[in-house]
């Protein structure tokens, strides 16, 4: 009969400084501007996603996810833009 072998490691609690060094600042999440950056992102990825699940995909199907992908960045990169900024993109 074989051991066992456990594969959790300890790890030590996150106190309160660390957290406060992981986040130098809490970012505004209220922001309606924002939020619609991040929901549409999200919505595009879903697409994109379905599209590539698709198992009769066409190669046409593919590049309309693709499309889908890179506008999806595109918004993620201006919701990152405009949180650095403090406001809306």
């Amino acid at each position: 009969m074989t051991q066992a072998i456990p594969l959790v490691r300890a790890v030590a609690p996150i106190t309160a400084s660390r957290r406060a060094a992981l986040h130098p600042s809490a970012p505004d999440t209220t922001d309606p501007q924002r939020i619609a950056l991040y929901a549409a992102a999200e919505d595009a990825l879903i697409l994109a996603l379905s599209m590539l699940r698709d198992p009769t995909g066409t190669a046409a199907d593919l590049q309309r996810a693709t499309g889908r992908v890179i506008r999806a960045a595109t918004l993620l990169k201006r919701a990152c833009a405009a949180q650095a900024q403090g406001g809306a993109a």
